[in-house]
């Protein structure tokens, strides 16, 4: 990342704390508490597993437990089967499968339809954050690329920008029949699919003729309750809002029983739901040790208060895996050393500002490779980058 798109990202993530604080005391202290209990029950759980697959297949929904990369896409091949347009919404599963650039190779076109996430695939650029993904793009750079891409002048506002790249994902919803999203939570009680996004392009892939949603072992909770409390939380630290614009709740196709109280199935779509359940090594990493990793809801605080994420942006990262959290779980989940570990200051931000207080300092210290040649060359970096980091705040302060 350049100079211009490190300002560009810390001037989003600035406008997100200042929403934090102005909302901090709405009472996020003891739903964390609620939070952090749960994580604690759920991840690595298999029986409340089973129980969700179980009741998940009782309300209709076709689920698949995917244990390997391969076997998840195998799974959504088989079940696009003959349509080549699939839309799809933001989802950081579906990334780490790189389900988009696989059903390319076989054929399909795949459009993403939330508004950054289109854009990011336009301009073939890499996230900056989980929720916000062109964080680091600034309006006069998006509307450089757009206006190559669809080939006509598009003004430096956001307005404008937002305007062609909306016209083009409502054209491109109108021709599909499938629709793939993600999920930020499963709840095993009810057998529910719980979804949260604010621009409301979910209800439009959600209604295609077939719901393919993808997510991973991680996101069961017990029940829809436990469920609502994590998407709260996850909103407040992603965005600074007290909730998201839309929580979709998905337990069953669509059905009516207004004639003689008797269910009808398929009264409009989807007619069909599937879900994909994906494990991908998490059990693994559960038993080994790691379930700290598989406890992060996703809300990428910890990158808002990285000093050295606010200094080089995605250049401390690997394509999705962001940050400090991000390239550690991608080092235990390849069991190779990743020499941009060395990179993190340990100066416990991201743990301070995590809601679920994940201690990734602590463990990318165990994760870096030991020996004093290591030690030197990770003092000498994070000192370098740490002086690199404080003439910029300097530079920033002054224009």
């Amino acid at each position: 990342m350049n100079n211009e798109e490190v300002r560009a990202l810390r001037k989003a993530f600035d406008s997100v704390k200042e929403r934090q604080a102005f909302n901090q005391s709405k009472g996020f202290a003891e739903r964390t508490e609620r939070l952090i209990s749960s994580r604690e029950l759920c991840v690595g759980n298999e029986v409340l597993l089973e129980q969700a697959i179980a009741n998940l297949k009782k309300n209709g929904i076709k689920v698949y437990l995917a244990r390997e990369k391969q076997e998840a896409l195998g799974i959504i091949l088989n079940e696009i089967g003959k349509e080549k347009f699939i839309v799809k919404s933001k989802s950081n599963v579906t990334k780490e499968l790189e389900l988009t650039k696989f059903l390319e190779k076989n054929g399909a076109t795949v459009v993403e339809t939330d508004i950054g996430d289109r854009i990011l695939q336009i301009l073939n650029a890499k996230p900056s954050h989980p929720t916000g993904p062109v964080t680091h793009l600034s309006a006069k750079q998006i509307a450089k690329g757009i206006s190559k891409y669809y080939d006509v002048p598009v003004t430096e506002t956001p307005e404008d920008i937002v305007k062609i790249v909306k016209e083009d994902i409502v054209s491109s919803l109108d021709k599909a029949k499938i629709g793939i999203t993600g999920a930020n939570a499963i709840a095993a009680e009810e057998g529910s699919i719980i979804m949260t996004h604010n621009e409301g392009n979910i209800h439009e892939v959600m209604r295609k003729q077939k719901h393919i949603v993808v997510t991973s072992i991680d996101k069961i909770y017990p029940d829809i309750e436990s469920a609502i409390n994590m998407i709260r939380i996850l909103c407040y630290n992603a965005t600074g809002a007290i909730i998201p614009s839309f929580v979709d709740i998905i337990t069953s196709v669509s059905k009516t029983a207004d004639v003689e109280k008797k269910f009808i199935k398929g009264v409009h779509n989807p007619s069909e739901i599937v879900l994909v359940l994906v494990d991908n090594k998490r059990s693994d990493l559960a038993k080994k040790g790691f379930k700290e990793l598989l406890k992060c809801i996703g809300c990428g605080n910890c990158l808002l208060h990285c000093p050295m994420y606010n200094t080089i942006g995605n250049e401390y990262a690997i394509d999705s895996y962001l940050g400090g959290k991000g390239l550690a779980y991608y080092s235990v989940y390849t069991n190779e050393p990743n020499e941009k570990l060395e990179l993190c200051l340990g100066c416990g931000k991201c743990m301070e500002n995590c809601p679920l207080e994940l201690d990734i300092p602590d463990l990318i210290r165990n994760l870096r490779s030991t020996g004093i040649s290591s030690e030197v060359y990770y003092f000498l970096k994070s000192h370098i980058i740490w002086v690199y980091y404080q003439a910029l705040l300097r530079v920033g302060k002054n224009g």
